[in-house]
């Protein structure tokens, strides 16, 4: 269905007014009989009625069409010119500035903008040159310049650049307001004199002489570094025959001295540059690891183990900083963002994603299988607001659905164990000390979880469920991403090891990690200066000082589980966020 700016929503008649409001130059200080002033003359064909001439709003309202068809976010221009051209005619025929009017054809509005289009284009390239040139003319002479096309001829050469260069040195004082005005081709250059005929014939004229024994001494060096070289690669070849034709085994030394001697004769093994370009390639398109043989000249085996090598490097290097839990400051960052966003105390959404095990062994077919019996492997994962993946739990057999892996997930170890930070923020004038995320409706209702109301019945409720619901596709955001930019993880996994296909999704979050923290900056929406400024503005915040607590005995770990678990915290803690963001919502339509 298409959209009409001017029937459907205030926003495109908001835009498409400010448009026509936009000023295409400032035409105030040009002469308008100067020959340079463009105008756009209708061909005043006789006819048998009299034709509707375009008048100056006509052109800026039908510009202002152009523009909102052309810079539909969903469509834009890339589509056919008669469904292009009818929807700019649909728009020109609602706008209430030509309500009345004889409607116009969708040939009319192309030809218009075609013969607009070229017009202003030639004289957006001279605008800035020609119009002060003009009126300093006319200030001059009281007259107007019609000779630009023996100006555009002349202008380059020395003669007439020199005129305006002299002027400028001759004068002491600008006039009045001109100073940082002049463009830098109304500046006149300083050239160089060029040189004279009997300078240009002597600095042609070499001498020969020396020209050629220079020669002669190049190519003698380089016959004599010939040699040398051939003299060296000739008794390299000789010492590796001996040391390939002893028939008792070589020594250590000498072992190590017969490998230098074979790379060194032009035999050489594979660069690492080559190892992990292949790697990243198999990561990046999902190809098959014999896919790289003839763009890299690596086999399927020296793939794999380069794949191997990799994702155990990366694991061990870059693991512990991309695959860390939040720390105080990741958790007050995430904490104003889910204040900002409307949900104090959010800190990420969680969900699960599969992954399709092509070589999946024959015997364990049946516990990873389901649906449509391909065998797969679950990763549970919280992400966050810029898609930074902050836990990730791989390896349950894909029967399992999302309850039964978080039975298994170790998500709320370091809670129970004492070892999460304390957090604490107020909602609708209450506090809570236990963050919690946005999930699905299949997920338990914890006091950790906070899911969307199904059939929800007033505004409040209806507002909740389309913002919960909007927040909670951070994680499946994260998710397209992720297999967008490592094809391995979208396409079926070739690999047998399940050992093997975890190291290869944690090395892919790893470096989704790091491709966010190089371009989060730049495409975050959220303005949190409200809270930096001030730490009374902020109702959410980690516990000073940031410590651990351990417990010290069986119950009081049952009693933080329990306290995760709780269905009526859960309950409360749902129904002040559906008063809170209602609140919020009122307020900011207030404002």
């Amino acid at each position: 269905m298409e959209y009409n700016p001017f029937t459907q929503s205030s926003n495109f008649v908001g835009l498409l007014n400010s448009q026509q409001s936009i000023s295409f130059g400032n035409y105030e200080n040009i002469n308008p009989t100067s020959p340079q002033v463009p105008t756009l003359v209708t061909d005043d064909v006789g006819e048998r009625r009299e034709r509707r001439k375009w008048t100056p709003r006509d052109d800026v309202l039908l510009i202002s069409s152009w523009l909102n068809t052309s810079k539909d976010p969903v469509v834009g221009n890339e589509q056919k010119s008669a469904a292009f051209w009818t929807r700019i005619t649909a728009y020109y025929a609602a706008s209430p500035k030509v309500a009345g009017c004889e409607e116009r054809e969708p040939g009319h509005c192309k030809q218009r903008w075609h013969m607009i289009n070229d017009l202003v284009y030639k004289f957006c390239g001279s605008y800035d040159v020609f119009k002060r040139a003009h009126e300093i003319y006319y200030n001059n002479y009281k007259k107007n310049f019609t000779l630009e096309h023996a100006w555009v001829g002349l202008r380059n050469d020395q003669k007439w650049s020199d005129l305006s260069t002299a002027k400028n040195e001759g004068n002491s004082r600008k006039r009045k307001g001109d100073e940082g005005e002049d463009s830098p081709t109304s500046q006149a250059t300083q050239n160089k004199r060029p040189p004279g005929v009997k300078a240009a014939k002597a600095s042609g004229k070499k001498p020969m002489v020396q020209e050629n024994a220079v020669n002669e001494f190049e190519k003698m060096w380089s016959i004599r570094q010939h040699d040398l070289v051939v003299k060296e690669r000739l008794s390299k070849m000789s010492l590796l025959e001996g040391l390939i034709a002893k028939q008792e085994p070589l020594a250590e030394d000498e072992a190590s001295l017969k490998k230098k001697l074979i790379n060194g004769l032009g035999r050489r093994s594979l660069s690492p540059l080559q190892k992990c370009t292949a790697v990243i390639r198999v990561m990046a398109y999902g190809n098959a690891a014999n896919a790289v043989d003839e763009y890299l000249r690596l086999g399927a085996t020296t793939t794999r183990s380069s794949l191997e090598n990799f994702v155990e490097g990366i694991i061990s290097l870059f693991g512990e900083e991309y695959l860390r839990r939040p720390t105080a400051a990741d958790l007050q960052r995430l904490l104003d963002i889910g204040e900002y966003r409307g949900f104090p105390g959010m800190i990420g959404s969680i969900d699960c994603m599969h992954w399709e095990w092509k070589n999946c062994p024959t015997a364990w077919k049946g516990q990873y299988s389901r649906g449509l019996g391909k065998p797969t492997i679950v990763l549970e994962a919280v992400a966050s607001y810029d898609l930074w993946i902050w836990h990730a739990f791989f390896g349950p057999p894909g029967t399992l659905n999302d309850i039964t892996v978080l039975d298994r997930s170790p998500i709320f170890d370091d809670i129970i164990n004492g070892q999460a930070p304390q957090v604490t923020y107020s909602v609708n004038g209450r506090e809570y000390h236990m963050a919690y995320y946005l999930t699905d409706g299949i997920y338990p209702k914890w006091a950790t979880f906070i899911q969307s109301i199904t059939l929800p019945q007033g505004p409040k409720a209806v507002l909740f469920a389309q913002r919960q619901e909007a927040f909670r596709k951070d994680v499946e955001r994260a998710f397209g991403v992720l297999q967008a930019r490592f094809a391995i993880v979208k396409n079926p996994t070739l690999f047998w090891d399940k050992v093997k296909i975890g190291k290869i999704m944690r090395t892919c979050i790893i470096l989704h990690n790091m491709i966010i923290e190089d371009e989060r900056d730049g495409y975050t929406q959220f303005d949190v200066s409200e809270f930096q400024e001030a730490e009374n503005n902020r109702s959410s915040h980690v516990d000073p000082p940031f410590y651990t607590y351990m417990p010290i005995n069986i119950a009081n770990m049952m009693g933080v589980r329990t306290t995760i678990r709780d269905p009526q915290m859960h309950q409360q803690l749902k129904d002040n966020l559906v008063e809170h963001l209602w609140r919020k919502e009122r307020h900011d339509d207030d404002a």
